[in-house]
């Protein structure tokens, strides 16, 4: 597909540059122009031409970390520590059918891409079937099959969850050049030393990489010090497979040498601030992060812990919830936040699959937003409303790898009212099959 996009402002977060009266030309799948509209820039004949008069165009956003099933939990615990919450979460879990995850991910998917998320980090069971509905609806993701067996419907073992993974990942890997699999060891405090080496070994063989939450609660620190007399990510670096993660998720609780180990290996925080918030574990803290150089991605993490998918919202909440800690209104800008939904996330997929910058020849993956509302009026500053005003209402046009996936409410590679009904009918009997258990 080839497309022409003028929007009244176009915003570049690897630089933090705005233009005004900008145009992004597609050819297939590379963006070929990015910039003011101009001779060198004028629509060609045989492009497909979208002009947004009030549009604001801006990278397509990444998604760092989710559990993308878990569409299918959302709202069903509330109110609840971590520890209490998960073991709620996985009484529920082991019901889950392969069929379950398809439709939960299609939901999960048809709320992003309403959203202008273009691509997802996930780390769960059944990611063949999360495969499948990436295949078919044409956003980009990072697979990692969560290998660990508390709560697993598709295995009884270590052994059969690892198996799971590398078949995925045989299956999968590099399809559509859209999504790529990595593995997924739960976390330290659920895989042991020897499962997390195997992994890590055959992460290394096969040249991809590790997704693992780390440091999420004080509780998770305590036990791994008692344990190991080492908090988590140190642990990590003893048994030698820190080099391998790729994904740390939450990193709420870190000390200055983890996070030395942590820019050492050139380990990606996945910061989830609403779901640590709601989960009562705490906000990690990344001015702190940041000023130590850390590659900070933001996430909602999963909708059970989160309930939204929604990047706009997480941004915003991300943008505040530091100057109230640090009583510091300059900490964590509204340039550095967006970043972390975009350009800082290319870091999680193979090289040239994202690049969340709107250069010339990097990948097509763009959103459009409205600001024609009451609720964007006056647009002073479009990169203060990208954190401050703009929610996922203003999405009118999503592109990944130059396709238009969706436009003005319509989705164009699925169909949504069909997912909403399966969605809520494997809800409905998720709930009755775990209250008759």
């Amino acid at each position: 597909m080839n497309l022409v996009i003028d929007g009244r402002w176009i915003y570049y977060p690897l630089s933090g540059e705005v233009i005004n009266n900008g145009r992004i030309v597609i050819e297939g799948k590379k963006i070929i122009y990015s910039g003011p509209r101009g001779k060198e820039s004028d629509q060609k004949a045989g492009h497909e031409y979208y002009n947004f008069e009030k549009g604001l165009i801006i990278p397509g956003l990444i998604n760092a970390h989710t559990h993308i099933p878990m569409t299918l939990q959302r709202g069903i615990s509330e109110n609840k520590p971590l520890q209490t919450w998960l073991q709620h979460i996985w009484s529920i879990e082991p019901n889950l059918l392969p069929e379950d995850a398809y439709w939960g991910t299609m939901l999960g998917i048809a709320e992003m891409l309403a959203s202008g998320t273009v691509g997802f980090n996930d780390q769960y069971f059944y990611s063949d079937q999360i495969a499948r509905a990436i295949h078919e609806t044409g956003i980009k993701a990072v697979l990692a099959p969560s290998i660990f067996f508390a709560g697993n419907p598709e295995a009884d073992s270590m052994e059969e969850a690892f198996k799971h993974a590398k078949n995925v990942h045989d299956k999968w890997n590099g399809d559509n050049d859209r999504l790529f699999v990595a593995f997924g060891p739960h976390a330290p405090y659920t895989v042991g030393k020897e499962w997390f080496q195997t992994i890590a070994n055959e992460v290394r063989d096969r040249g991809t990489t590790i997704h693992t939450h780390l440091n999420e609660t004080e509780y998770e620190v305590n036990e791994s010090q008692k344990t190991h007399s080492l908090r988590p990510v140190e642990w990590m670096d003893r048994i030698g497979v820190l080099d391998t993660i790729n994904s740390a998720a939450h990193c709420v609780h870190l000390s200055k040498a983890e996070i030395d180990l942590l820019n050492k290996y050139r380990v990606n925080v996945l910061h989830c601030p609403k779901s640590n918030a709601k989960i009562g574990t705490g906000i990690a803290d990344t001015p702190r992060l940041l000023k130590e150089n850390i590659n900070v991605c933001l996430a909602t993490d999963g909708q059970a812990s989160n309930n939204k998918l929604d990047m706009f919202e997480e941004m915003s909440f991300e943008a505040l919830i530091h100057k109230a800690v640090y009583k510091d209104p300059t900490v964590v800008t509204s340039t550095e936040v967006v970043r972390m939904a975009t350009c800082n996330a290319q870091a999680l997929f193979p090289k040239n699959s994202y690049s969340g910058t709107l250069l010339k020849n990097t990948p097509a993956d763009l959103t459009v937003l409205d600001l024609d509302s009451p609720g964007t009026t006056p647009v002073i500053d479009p990169v203060s409303h990208l954190c401050y005003a703009i929610g996922r209402e203003q999405v009118v046009m999503t592109i990944i790898d130059g396709s238009i996936v969706y436009q003005n409410g319509k989705f164009l590679t699925l169909d949504i009212t069909k997912v909403k009904n399966e969605a809520q009918r494997v809800t409905n009997r998720l709930l009755e099959t775990t209250s008759s258990d």
